[in-house]
């Protein structure tokens, strides 16, 4: 819209006039300049106000550049700790970042009255008991996120060992195997679970020595440091894939839970109380742990001369027949079965499930609930089903 304003042609005449006369007198000069500066002022602000919004002009507006830019969300900072899969210990971030590469081992060690003491098992993050042959037990000891400078005696290989190790993708180490044909072949399972394996009486030194002082089969020894070297030569390498339990914090003497009985003391005799393999476990306030004894003797690391203990312990009740093999025997590793948990000292009755050869073995407590362990080294003791156990 075109905007046209009128001016009275007279009045400005009269106006001017009226000027000219003023300036005729003395002083006046100064007066009309100024008079004049005001007058042209006054017109350019009278147009500046005047100018119509339809003429074209655009108001001026801020460019995009002229806004503040918002500020990024800071990415949070990753957790200081992070809990190994295996044992649910807090770790540092860079430690356990460097333990990617590593893959778990799984080494065989054997519970012969000549095989004793042992050495290794309290640097272990996880072990495992069963009963080999004869009645007698033999160790599943798995290390990833600790070391052992001595682990002894390493022995064979039992199918059953390997079903667990796979749960855990680990190194299976050993010293000899089982090659009987049929049920208790080892061969053909590691084959089919595609078990990384370092067998000693394959590859010798490259998994452990003989002590010279000792008789054989009882006195091959090694350390982790050897068996990691020796599986990076063989491309077995980390990071480890592992279902991992759940686990809490401790609850030293927990009580008031209807769903569990104080347990101070259990006994866990593989079948056969009173023999050379009957395990006592001991709870112990000070740590919130258990100590274990065996034959009636605390059990002891032949190195450092401390108890053999565990955070938790696990019983796990389990089918075992014989193989109709020489003395070998099968434990039934897939599928479920009863079980209890001592933890804190107290003890929680539930079930056990494994899924399948490779899948991981899981405790549930009376309501079907998966029981979470205590952060720290978990001892498997895997019994037969009607094998008593006290508390």
């Amino acid at each position: 819209m075109r905007h046209t304003f009128k001016v009275n042609v007279g009045l400005f005449r009269q106006s001017l006039g009226t000027v000219r006369q003023s300036l005729s007198r003395p002083g006046a000069r100064w007066i009309v300049g100024a008079a004049g500066g005001v007058v042209i002022v006054t017109a350019l602000a009278i147009g500046l106000i005047l100018v119509p919004s339809g003429s074209g002009s655009s108001p001026i507006l801020p460019s995009p550049s002229d806004s503040p830019s918002p500020s990024p969300s800071p990415t949070p900072a990753p957790p200081p700790k992070v809990a190994s899969p295996i044992n649910g210990v807090m770790l540092d971030r860079a430690v356990y970042e460097s333990l990617q590469a590593k893959a778990p081992l799984a080494i065989m060690i054997e519970n012969h009255p000549d095989a004793r003491p042992q050495s290794g098992l309290n640097q272990a993050d996880l072990v495992y008991e069963a009963i080999a042959e004869g009645g007698i037990t033999r160790f599943m000891a798995v290390y990833w996120s600790t070391e052992a400078a001595r682990i002894q005696y390493v022995r064979s290989a039992r199918i059953y060992y390997i079903q667990w190790a796979a749960e855990l993708s680990a190194v299976y180490c050993h010293w000899g195997q089982v090659e009987d044909p049929g049920p208790v072949d080892v061969w053909p399972v590691l084959a089919r679970l595609n078990v990384r394996d370092l067998n000693g009486l394959i590859l010798g030194e490259e998994v452990g020595y003989r002590d010279e002082s000792r008789y054989a089969p009882h006195n091959v020894f090694t350390d982790t440091g050897l068996l990691w070297r020796s599986a990076q030569a063989h491309s077995f390498s980390g990071p480890p894939v592992v279902e991992a339990w759940k686990f809490k914090e401790d609850e030293p003497q927990r009580a008031g839970n209807p769903a569990e009985r104080l347990a101070p003391v259990v006994n866990v005799t593989f079948g056969s109380p009173g023999s050379e393999f009957d395990v006592v476990w001991n709870y112990d306030p000070a740590t919130n742990g258990y100590l274990r004894s065996m034959g009636g003797a605390p059990h002891t690391d032949a190195t450092t001369g401390e108890q053999v203990s565990a955070r938790d312990i696990a019983v796990q009740f389990a089918p075992l027949r014989p193989s109709g093999i020489k003395a070998y025997n099968i434990i039934d590793t897939v599928g479920t079965g009863s079980s209890v948990i001592f933890q804190d000292g107290v003890a929680k009755v539930g079930t056990w499930r494994k899924d399948s050869e490779s899948g991981r073995t899981r405790f549930f407590d009376a309501i079907g609930q998966e029981i979470p362990f205590n952060r720290g080294r978990t001892w498997i003791e895997v019994v037969p089903t009607d094998s008593p156990v006290g508390y």
